[in-house]
């Protein structure tokens, strides 16, 4: 699992809790040390940080030492990286993958409107916007 925007820990929290239960472990960046701290104090509280990795850094530079075989991504962090950090981990999917983009209908925001057209003209994915909310992209990698 790949969360791309650790801000504060509040959904990591959620992701770990899933990792732990699929026996897996969730892979979490962001740019900022302070907030890679602070959510890493959350998810001790929560016991659930051996079942996550901080890294800090440039997100796309960090999705390129990924290894391939990823299962599920969340993007949630500074909508100009929306489409860099698609084309870095698109690759790295695994059939079945699941990314969900958050923040799809902010208003007069081209980043993210980007994000949907590209992701949608990907080979092997399948893709829906949900007008939940500020707006999720929820897709499916099925090759």
């Amino acid at each position: 699992m790949l969360e791309l925007g650790t801000s504060f820990g509040y959904s990591g929290i959620w992701l770990a809790e899933a990792a732990r239960a699929a026996g897996g472990k969730l892979i979490t960046m962001e740019l900022h040390e302070y907030k890679s701290t602070h959510a890493k104090e959350m998810a001790t509280r929560a016991g659930l940080a051996d079942w996550i990795d901080f890294r800090i850094g440039d997100a796309v530079q960090l999705i390129g030492e990924l290894m391939d075989g990823i299962d599920f991504v969340l993007v949630d962090l500074w909508k100009d990286l929306y489409l860099p950090c698609l084309e870095a981990f698109y690759p790295k999917l695994n059939p079945g993958a699941i990314v969900v983009a958050d923040n799809m209908l902010r208003p007069g925001d081209e980043n993210v409107r980007q994000y949907g057209k590209a992701i949608r003209a990907k080979p092997g994915i399948t893709s829906v916007l949900l007008p939940v909310g500020s707006g999720i992209e929820v897709s499916r990698f099925h090759r």
